[in-house]
């Protein structure tokens, strides 16, 4: 049985909220709501010692609730953005024990001995929590609109869960979309893509603050089409978006905010380069709702840069202990870029939850196929042109002859930001050179980061009382032309380079 959902965070008392706020908006909106009746459930989560069920990405779980006993089953399916699709078997039991020879055969893995695996099974952790909610009737469809508020708990440490799911019982997907946008106009709430068995994992293995980087490109086949590779590029921003804003709500880690920071930008970017071919109403809504969204994460590359200045293993650690008040002054900007910007509220602002609900119900809807008749079209047909063009615009310009400055590479940077995303987008089209290429242009990117933190303390460095203070700005300045030196020498490596997209066969295999 297939289950289609769509599952909220919030930050709010969620059954209060449900209540006052969500049901009597969403009946106002025009829906029927049926009150369900509360319900108390206890979870009991089983996996082996090894831990087959998480790593093939299996929830198991024994629910009690009442009188009822029931065993649980839910395979990997999908998640995109907040929308979670994915099989779902239930059996009752007679007792809280649980039985995998009770599950049809055909839902396990091949290789998968259920009479072994169900001798070592055992209890990993629990979730426990009360829900109450509605059946909401909208247009054709049923929809089950719940909140979850308790914990989830190893033996050692807990988290709370208070969750709002919407399930399509019946009915359609877009119809549960629109009652998820209705949730967003009346609550605090955030897409999540990380289920309760997912949370009590994370908490049974500790969160992890190691940033999950990017791939050097986005896999994609040669056949593929325009939509699909779309939608691979949109699926691939919107993970690591939601992946980096759930450790930076559970952890409070920092760096965490770069990496939100480089997913919207993707996600612009792809949208970007998409929308002459795919163009739809939806499409240019949700293109300029990122374009507004991202400059109000322009912030996070001051932040990146006051981070790299701070860090004791950057070029400036030797430097900044001899000057305690700008180490002052630059903690201080830090800590009030941070209040001013409240990362964790806006995670929850009804803005950015919109916007991933706006790209997930694209990749679900498809509503270009109404509009753009090229959708199945290839997205090499495409490819060629684009790469072309971006890197035509670059060499324009930074011609080879001029001699570049930091102002010059400050000016620039946006334009060779957009046109590396554009090849991180399609380069896996061709043919492997694509690395060689990339390489010096990327490394002139990283230079440009550092350039800009090299700006932001000659900046500081006038309005900080310093030890020494004309010895400090000769070693700033020192450093930015030595820097810009590197820079150019790379970019004369990085002009020689072949354009990778102009030798390709397309008839060869």
């Amino acid at each position: 049985m297939a289950e289609i959902e769509i599952k909220f965070a919030t930050r709010q008392s969620s059954h209060q909220l449900l209540e006052e706020r969500v049901a009597p908006f969403v009946e106002k909106a025009g829906a029927r709501l049926q009150k369900l009746p509360p319900q108390s459930l206890q979870n009991d989560y089983y996996d082996t010692p090894d831990q087959v069920f998480h790593e093939h990405k299996i929830g198991f779980r024994v629910r009690q609730s009442d009188e009822l006993i029931e065993q649980t089953v839910k395979t990997q399916g999908k998640v995109d953005a907040g929308l979670h699709a994915r099989g779902e078997y239930n059996v009752k039991l007679s007792k809280p024990v649980p039985d995998l020879t009770l599950f049809p055969d055909d839902i396990w893995p091949q290789d998968w001995n259920i009479v072994d695996i169900n001798t070592q099974l055992t209890q990993q952790f629990t979730t426990h929590f009360e829900r109450e909610g509605y059946l909401v009737h909208w247009h054709d469809s049923q929809i089950e609109m719940v909140v979850d508020k308790g914990e989830a708990a190893t033996e050692k440490i807990s988290a709370p869960i208070n969750e709002i799911e919407l399930e399509l019982k019946s009915g359609k997907v877009e119809d549960l979309f629109a009652l998820a946008n209705l949730v967003n106009q009346q609550a605090e709430v955030r897409l999540s893509d990380v289920s309760k068995a997912a949370l009590g994992y994370q908490l049974l293995h500790g969160w992890s603050l190691h940033v999950e980087p990017l791939p050097a490109v986005l896999p994609l086949h040669k056949d593929i089409s325009t939509e699909a590779a779309f939608a691979e590029a949109v699926k691939c921003a919107l993970r690591h978006w939601q992946h980096h804003e759930h450790l930076f709500i559970e952890t409070g880690s920092v760096k965490m905010l770069k990496e939100v920071g480089i997913s919207v930008r993707l996600l612009l970017q792809s949208v970007s380069l998409y929308l002459p071919v795919l163009q739809c109403p939806e499409m240019l809504a949700l293109h300029k709702q990122l374009m507004d969204y991202a400059q109000q994460w322009s912030w996070v590359d001051d932040l990146q840069s006051l981070r790299y200045l701070l860090s004791k293993k950057s070029l400036f650690a030797r430097f900044l202990t001899k000057q305690p008040a700008l180490v002052s002054y630059l903690q201080g900007r830090k800590a009030g870029l941070l209040h001013a910007h409240e990362p964790s509220h806006a995670f929850y602002a009804t803005e950015s939850t919109a916007i991933k609900l706006g790209a997930a119900q694209l990749l679900e809807l498809k509503p270009w196929q109404s509009h753009a008749p090229g959708a199945d079209v290839p997205v090499m047909e495409h490819a060629k042109g684009w790469l072309s063009q971006g890197w035509q615009t670059v060499q324009q310009s930074m011609p080879k002859q001029r001699n570049m400055k930091e102002a010059n590479y400050a000016a620039i940077e946006m334009l060779l930001r957009q046109t590396l995303w554009n090849g991180f987008l399609l380069a896996d089209l061709f043919p492997r050179e694509h690395r060689q290429f990339r390489a010096p242009w990327l490394d002139i990117v990283m230079g440009i980061d550092e350039l800009k933190a090299l700006l932001m303390l000659q900046n500081a460095l006038n309005g900080t009382e310093l030890t020494a203070p004309e010895e400090a700005r000769a070693w700033v300045n020192n450093k930015i032309a030595s820097l810009v030196q590197v820079m150019e020498r790379t970019r004369e490596v990085a002009v020689q380079g072949d354009l990778y997209w102009q030798n390709l066969n397309l008839s060869s295999d």
